[in-house]
């Protein structure tokens, strides 16, 4: 029996070096536009639970025994998934793959949003729209975090206010499709979330198997055998979350109290304050298309600049009687809008890889979800305190919450600019 050695018992195969999947993404031409169109194409979705408040009061035409609070659970209980989703929906993506992440997500927010018209009781409706909200957790991160994963510099700088601009015009286009089938019969208002195969079907087809790569998990490196160590979630991540939690409170004062706010005036009427609410929404989605030109020549003090312009707004709107005003600061809330959650979204990601970056953004989508539920709360505590009941004045007490935030982003700044000092020296 021969005692030799053959070359590949004594030689180890050599490991086939892995190919960056940045660079197996189209880089110019239609395919990169469709690309940029697919991951454009999950921000439609994102307002896909809360417009559906149009029905509420539809839904008591087969549920008139349910109280004002189970109706208003329709919209607000599926906002629990979407919770739960942006805090773990994040760390997920790198184990399960982005796009089959984005795929998952959309397909779950169909089943939740389609599903209930064939559930007979309410809360049966409620508890599967749930699925819906945590479909929309999983792919709310993703839709701005694939931007910094995909595109860099003044590129993604502008997708971002796209990313933002496309918010608005996915909750005009599922609002408007809900209006007309109202028109005709509430009860097949469900049919809008076919709209979220269509964008599911946009992801399979022009959303490169690649993306599944990015940032992806493995046990160990292909180079040396040594398992991967994994990038550490820079301090902007947190903070981004603490600063949404905290502005989401003070935008909330608009969200709850505007329309009381301005029947409370007795010059300015509930409809004339529909019409400002569809002024902010029109600003934000022109605004965003904007905003990779302003934060190219201000950096980021657009995230300053923003705030400042919603806290202007809130306080025109608890300290005037005048609609031209409260047009006024409708523009001015829309665009700040517009331009604070891609500031936010570049925060969290300045100091991130493909491996986090869907996490860090979850947790700032994170904050946001958690202070979007705490307004009527915090009105509630801030009465007690200062004995102000008036919606009309609780406007003045949002815009205190932006100036919070001013004086946050403005100490975070300048301890990132020590931080740099020191690196440097």
């Amino acid at each position: 029996m021969s005692d030799a050695i053959t070359v590949s018992d004594a030689v180890p195969a050599e490991v086939p070096a892995k190919v960056d999947p940045l660079l197996q993404l189209p880089q110019s031409g239609p395919k990169r536009v469709m690309l940029k169109s697919a991951i454009l194409s999950l921000a439609l979705l994102l307002q896909s639970i809360s417009v559906t408040a149009a029905v509420v009061s539809s839904l008591k035409q087969d549920f008139p025994n349910a109280s004002a609070m189970e109706l208003q659970c329709f919209v607000t209980v599926p906002v629990l998934g979407n919770i739960i989703a942006t805090l773990i929906g994040g760390r997920f993506a790198t184990k399960i793959g982005k796009k089959n992440l984005c795929i998952i997500g959309t397909l779950l927010c169909f089943i939740g949003g389609f599903l209930p018209m064939f559930v007979p009781v309410l809360d049966g409706q409620t508890a599967l729209r749930v699925l819906a909200g945590f479909g929309l957790g999983l792919i709310q991160p993703l839709s701005a975090s694939l931007i910094v994963d995909c595109f860099k510099g003044e590129e993604a700088d502008i997708l971002m206010g796209f990313q933002s601009s496309a918010v608005g015009l996915g909750a005009t286009i599922i609002s408007s499709c809900i209006a007309g089938i109202i028109s005709f019969d509430w009860h097949y208002f469900y049919y809008v979330y076919f709209f979220a195969l269509v964008v599911m079907v946009i992801v399979l087809f022009f959303i490169p198997n690649a993306v599944n790569d990015l940032g992806r998990e493995e046990a160990v490196s292909a180079e040396n055998s040594v398992p991967k160590q994994r990038k550490k979630m820079p301090i902007s991540a947190y903070f981004g979350m603490l600063l949404q939690i905290i502005f989401a409170t003070g935008y909330g004062f608009y969200t709850i109290n505007l329309s009381l706010a301005a029947e409370e005036t007795g010059t300015i009427t509930a409809v004339q304050a529909a019409t400002v609410i569809t002024i902010i929404s029109v600003s934000s989605l022109i605004g965003g298309l904007f905003f990779g030109l302003v934060k190219s020549f201000v950096g980021m003090w657009v995230g300053v600049i923003a705030i400042s312009m919603q806290g202007i707004a809130l306080l025109i709107w608890g300290n005037t009687t005048s609609l031209v005003a409260w047009n006024v600061a409708g523009v001015l809330l829309g665009v700040g809008f517009c331009w604070f959650m891609p500031y936010v979204n570049i925060l969290v990601n300045e100091h991130t890889d493909p491996s986090i970056s869907a996490e860090a953004t979850s947790y700032a989508f994170f904050g946001n979800s958690v202070g979007s539920f705490i307004p009527p709360y915090a009105f509630a505590a801030l009465s007690v305190i200062t004995g102000i009941t008036s919606p009309w004045k609780s406007m003045n007490m949002g815009a205190a919450f932006m100036v919070v935030c001013i004086v946050l982003i403005l100490v975070f700044m300048a301890s990132e600019k020590k931080k740099s000092a020191v690196v440097v020296a």
